[in-house]
């Protein structure tokens, strides 16, 4: 597969991205095409025109110049965590006697992890390990060489729900692909962002995208836990239309000038171009406490997660914000920090010239699909 070029297919909530290429020089990739497309998205765990799906996906294929072949006969398409849950589960393999752990051992704890797992109404996405116990009472991040005469493995289960896989194996099918392989969106992003040191601790992973946003609990190579809901930057771009008797367009370019960080006066103002060509003025406070407002509600929403998910109130939690919800607002990622009381890191690519929080989605898929994580 590392010689070979990846199809793979990156479903936002109002934008889709697709992707063609394969490893490059450095950790770098060769791309040979890339699109993307706003189309209806989807809200709350449906998509809103999904009949549209298909004519939408034959449209990529014929932009990018992907139809199947012999380089290309498989397709990728990441699960967003909006379709997505995560389980953690402990299985436990006895040797009998103490020898090195081998990797056979180790995709049978996979194995076991994935048939106790199984749920008609779900499909297993991935498996992945947190950490792993030693009968010596060693925990490690990798066993692979290590002597034992028994381990457990606490494993990260993704699920994909039933409806997205039979949805998009239906679109392929159509297509004439051989294959299709489903990857957890933020699982591939937690790998592919976060390094692995940073990975030893329970790291927090934010991904804001335009009308949902998932909270992303990462531990060793695995979800520790995963929460989404619907809100995202659309919504702020929704609040100032209202607010202010604006069109969307012209919310959006008002959302654009927007920096958090200025204390206005009473008279200044954020000035933009109207759809009939006059010019508005904004009241730079009052547009300010508007985005303000929904920021701040989705700190309180990560502040709850982090108390369900963690036992303690962890000072010493790394976060990570990534998708164009809020990384386009200027100020918009100190703000949440300083709503959270931490500090907030943008998860980019590492890539040069490809080092923005909102590709780091359609990367992150890229890597997975091409080097198997």
């Amino acid at each position: 597969m590392k010689d070979n070029f990846a199809l793979v297919f990156d479903i936002g909530s109002l934008k889709l991205r697709a992707i063609v290429a394969k490893n490059g020089l450095n950790n770098t990739f060769n791309i040979r095409g890339y699109k993307e497309y706003e189309y209806d998205g989807f809200y709350q765990g449906d998509f809103i025109m999904p009949e549209k799906l298909s004519l939408l996906f034959e449209q990529v294929i014929t932009d990018l110049d992907a139809s199947p072949s012999k380089e290309l006969n498989k397709v990728y398409i990441g699960v967003p965590a909006e379709f997505s849950s995560v389980m953690r589960t402990d299985v436990t393999i006895n040797f009998g006697m103490r020898r090195k752990v081998k990797q056979a051992d180790i995709d049978s704890l996979y194995y076991m992890a994935s048939e106790k797992a199984k749920n008609s109404a779900v499909e297993v996405v991935s498996v992945s390990p947190i950490s792993y116990n030693l009968d010596d009472g060693r925990i490690t991040f990798d066993p692979l060489g290590e002597i034992a005469s028994n381990i457990t493995a606490n494993l990260s289960v993704v699920y994909a729900d039933k409806k997205i896989i039979d949805l998009f194996n239906n679109i392929v099918a159509g297509l004439g692909f051989e294959s299709v392989e489903y990857l957890s969106e933020p699982l591939a992003q937690a790998l592919y962002i976060i390094p692995k040191e940073r990975r030893e601790d329970l790291t927090l992973l934010i991904d804001v995208g335009d009308l949902t946003t998932s909270i992303s609990f990462v531990k060793g190579n695995g979800l520790y836990a995963l929460t989404s809901f619907s809100r995202g930057g659309g919504f702020i771009t929704n609040d100032l239309a209202e607010a202010f008797d604006l069109s969307m367009n012209e919310a959006d370019k008002l959302k654009r000038q927007i920096v958090l960080s200025l204390k206005g006066r009473p008279n200044d103002c954020y000035e933009l171009s109207a759809d009939v060509g006059k010019t508005i003025k904004i009241p730079l406070t009052s547009a300010n406490e508007v985005v303000s407002y929904r920021i701040d509600e989705l700190a309180e929403v990560i502040a709850k997660c982090v108390q369900m998910n963690t036992r303690e109130y962890l000072t010493y939690l790394p976060v990570y914000l990534t998708g164009a919800g809020i990384t386009k607002i200027k100020g918009g990622r100190d703000y949440l920090g300083k709503g959270l009381g931490r500090n907030v890191s943008y998860g980019l690519p590492p890539l040069p010239g490809k080092d923005k929080p909102e590709l780091a989605s359609i990367f992150s898929l890229l890597s997975a699909a091409l080097n198997g994580k």
